[in-house]
């Protein structure tokens, strides 16, 4: 009788460790390291260290690091949002684990095409958050450093460079008015030496 006890204590203890290790909190997401890549993918810039950068678009491609682990069956959602003064704001959602079956840690690339940029520049911000893990970002360096929040606000300008059809047509353009000009001020200096 008390060997059979002892099996039965055994095999209860067993399923009360196989209960408890499917409801082990998982550790929450987070996300870092949010860089905008310019120059064609050439150059790297970190958003967080240089608040107020200026960013030529109007195509801007971003990467973000995702880390942390999702509990077994769990998901999360990774909102974007982008706003630029005088524009309508853009979201985008992706959902983790990527594709149904990527989990973390994992770097997410996603783009955003400026409505409204010019060459003198639009401010711009771009918002990241993860719906079902809060905090979500630890602020990586300054006087908050360290410091965990539930989302971040990323501030910068986006230009837009003139394609070069565009350069070329309004240097014709300016070449052509000067012509012009320099045509008419030798016919006029023509006309006082007769």
């Amino acid at each position: 009788m008390p060997q059979i006890r002892r099996i039965a204590l055994t095999v209860a203890a067993s399923f009360l460790l196989i209960l408890l290790s499917t409801h082990a909190k998982a550790d929450p997401l987070f996300f870092s390291n949010v860089v905008a890549l310019q120059n064609g993918g050439m150059t790297q810039v970190d958003l967080f260290s240089n608040p107020g950068v200026t960013l030529t678009g109007p195509q801007v491609t971003f990467f973000v690091d995702i880390t942390g682990t999702l509990a077994v069956g769990g998901s999360d959602t990774l909102l974007v949002t982008y706003n630029e003064v005088g524009s309508a704001p853009i979201v985008q959602s992706f959902s983790i684990p990527l594709f149904g079956t990527v989990q973390p840690p994992f770097t997410l690339v996603f783009g955003i095409t400026s409505p409204g940029a010019t060459v003198q520049g639009v401010m711009a911000t771009l918002t990241l958050d993860l719906l079902n893990s809060s905090p979500d970002f630890i602020i990586p360096s300054g006087p908050n450093a360290g410091q965990r929040v539930n989302s971040y606000t990323y501030s910068f300008r986006v230009t837009q460079v003139p394609e070069p059809a565009s350069v070329l047509l309004f240097s014709t353009g300016l070449f052509g008015i000067a012509t012009r000009v320099r045509w008419k001020l030798r016919n006029r200096k023509r006309l006082f030496i007769s």
